[in-house]
């Protein structure tokens, strides 16, 4: 994206599951969508560079135990 228009519009359509998870996501960080939807952008973008590039993703529980996620992209 070029420095002299930093912000780009898309419309979307989504899933019933995908409106699902952002209407969750809204009540649990009371971000607006447009930030989630940023957000996720951002994360997608970086788990799928780390696994293209070897690496794995993992989960450590409260008690300190790791849990391999399986993320198919």
């Amino acid at each position: 994206m070029s420095e002299e228009n930093p912000v780009g519009r898309v419309n979307v359509a989504l899933v019933a599951e995908a409106v699902d998870a952002l209407a969750k996501l809204q009540d649990r960080t009371g971000l607006k969508k447009v930030d989630l939807v940023n957000r996720a952008l951002q994360v997608y973008e970086f788990i799928d560079a780390e696994l293209k590039a070897g690496k794995q993703v993992l989960l450590r529980d409260e008690d300190g135990r790791d849990q391999l996620v399986k993320i198919f992209l």
